[in-house]
């Protein structure tokens, strides 16, 4: 009979948990990364088509995208509707379930080690389709962001993984989200570690890479392989044009600086009620869209537009700044839409105008119009996001051109760099954390420790012990040659020198046969218990928590079975001695 036919489900849980959960065995974090990516992209496709079916089905559209096709008092009937459906559901929650976005995907990764509740993920899911469905100016992403993440979280918290590896699963979802919203599997991997999980590392590039490619083969396979936009046949034309491309560059900065700048601003409403902060927000979004209905929803057919040059100069104006406007004011309270999509039309839109205004002042040079647009969007997404490479492939993937690499390097840094060191800006999504949210950035070696599993550093050379034992059993003990003895009833450890002395007098005082380990001289340590799915920034705030210097480790959820003892002083030579860049 075969081996695993033997095994009971209790052993076949603990073969699949030391396989796959707790270890650091890469095939098995692999293949679950692909399985994440999978389901997030079924759950990103699922969403995408509850806001397009509507659309398409019950309003008629041709396209999801063209709102400005429905009549004006349907339109305005339609935000009105969201709007006030959206605030008495928001309403009714407590402040923890409101939290949705790509701020609540950095929030969680940082304070919650990749563990998210279901609850915000499926209000994001809902809100989000309310919210574009009925028009509302915002993107799509960041709620796709929140959706990828969360439902690659379940997948790893299901599991039972260990928390250095449920965050990388959980920027796996986060790749497979962009991949399958743009179809940019590149993009996708870049922007999980760029801006999710703020590090580049060998161990999370082969599962994040998997569920990125998952993604793209869902959208694919649903929505065909064109990309999020299309894309016309850019280039430039001529060095010449290099001057321009700086000068869009500086432009883009400034754009994005009063961005983020706007948004810190109008965080102020938050001290406002939800009736009023929302409400004037969807007050707004109807009058602006009685002049301009391009305005509402995700707009990238406007974004198409200009990337065609069919936008007029005065229209690419108005569009620039009610989109910025709105997409502000919804990142600055925290309404259930995306900022990149947003991101992406104030960038088109700022191209377009900027290559159209070249094109009348220069009309003896070949510029195009679309190349600019197509840069806008890349130095307003690298800006804006601080996520430079992210955004650089991005333009890469979208337009399926190298020649795009060396204009888009030069706006992107020149972008971010007037908004980081020109304006003294950090990202969008730091911004919107900072509004009143207790979140900051880890330091590298808090970063480290957060992605260095506690059983790396665990001595496992101990023995388990009752306070009282016999002399026999204690000559047996040690034999072992054990560096502890485990009072795991009293959470104590003690060196085995103690019990060889105490065993010792026993046997030359011809004493009891029964040794008690509480009452015997020796120097003991008290330990707390923590889960072997930890990491060692867990282990150090638990050992500051209670002032201590060593910790149990136990294999099980009911901390009863001890795999190994892990120190203080293990822990610091760790960080001392550990090579950086893994």
């Amino acid at each position: 009979m075969h081996p695993l036919r033997k095994k009971s489900p209790v052993k076949l849980q603990q073969h699949w948990q030391n396989l796959i959960a707790l270890s650091d065995n890469q095939i098995g974090l692999a293949l679950l990364a692909l399985l994440a990516g999978l389901a997030s992209a079924l759950v990103i496709t699922l969403f995408r088509l509850a806001i397009e079916w509507p659309l398409i089905y019950s309003f008629g559209l041709d396209n999801p995208e063209h709102l400005e096709q429905l009549s004006q008092w349907t339109r305005v009937a339609l935000l009105l509707s969201g709007g006030v459906l959206l605030i008495v559901i928001f309403q009714r929650l407590p402040p923890a379930q409101r939290s949705v976005g790509v701020t609540h995907v950095l929030q969680r990764m940082e304070l919650h080690q990749g563990y998210m509740p279901r609850s915000n993920m499926l209000l994001q899911w809902l809100a989000a389709v309310i919210a574009i469905v009925s028009g509302h100016s915002g993107g799509r992403e960041g709620p796709a962001i929140h959706l990828g993440a969360g439902t690659a979280s379940q997948l790893g918290q299901a599991a039972g993984l260990a928390h250095h590896r449920l965050r990388i699963l959980a920027g796996a979802g986060v790749a497979s989200a962009i991949s399958a919203s743009f179809n940019t599997p590149m993009a996708g991997v870049i922007f999980a570690m760029e801006v999710v999980l703020l590090e580049y590392s060998i161990r999370g590039f082969i599962p994040i890479i998997l569920a990125s490619v998952a993604g793209a083969i869902v959208s694919r396979v649903v929505f065909g392989s064109a990309t999020a936009f299309d894309v016309p046949a850019l280039d430039m034309h001529s060095l010449l044009e290099v001057p321009f491309i700086l000068l869009l560059g500086l432009l883009a900065g400034v754009v994005a600086a009063g961005f983020i700048r706007l948004m810190t601003q109008l965080q102020r409403l938050n001290s406002l009620p939800l009736v009023v902060k929302w409400g004037g927000l969807t007050l707004t979004t109807v009058l602006l869209s009685l002049y301009l209905p391009e305005v509402l929803g995700i707009g990238y057919d406007t974004v198409n537009d200009a990337l065609a040059g069919k936008v007029v100069i005065g229209m690419l104006a108005g569009l620039l700044l009610a989109k910025l406007f709105l997409g502000a004011w919804a990142a600055a309270v925290g309404f259930p839409v995306g900022l990149i999509g947003p991101t992406l039309f104030i960038g088109a839109a700022l191209g377009g105008l900027f290559g159209q205004l070249l094109a009348n002042l220069f009309s003896s040079l070949p510029l195009s119009v679309g190349f600019y647009a197509m840069l806008g969007m890349g130095a307003l997404m690298g800006a804006t996001l601080r996520a430079p490479l992210a955004a650089l492939v991005a333009l890469l993937e979208l337009t399926a051109n190298p020649n795009i690499i060396m204009p888009g390097m030069l706006v992107i840094v020149v972008a971010g760099l007037v908004v980081s060191e020109g304006f003294r800006l950090p990202s969008v999504f730091e911004a919107q954390l900072g509004g009143g949210h207790n979140y900051q950035l880890p330091q590298p070696v808090q970063q480290m420790l957060r992605n260095t599993w506690v059983a790396e550093v665990m001595q496992q050379s101990f023995v388990s012990t009752p306070v009282e034992i016999t002399t026999e059993a204690a000559g047996f003990m040690l034999q072992r040659e054990p560096d502890w003895l485990l009072l795991e009833q009293e959470n104590l450890i003690m060196p085995p020198s103690a019990l060889a002395e105490a065993l010792q007098q026993q046997e030359a005082d011809n004493n009891s046969d029964r040794i008690n380990l509480l009452k015997i001289p020796a120097d003991r340590e008290p330990v707390a218990r923590i889960s072997l799915k930890a990491n060692l920034q867990d282990a150090l705030d638990l050992m500051q928590q209670h002032d201590l210097q060593w910790l149990a480790v136990y294999r099980d959820n009911e901390l009863t079975r001890c795999a190994g003892l892990v120190s203080r002083t293990h822990i610091d030579h760790f960080y001392q001695y550990q090579p950086r860049g893994r």
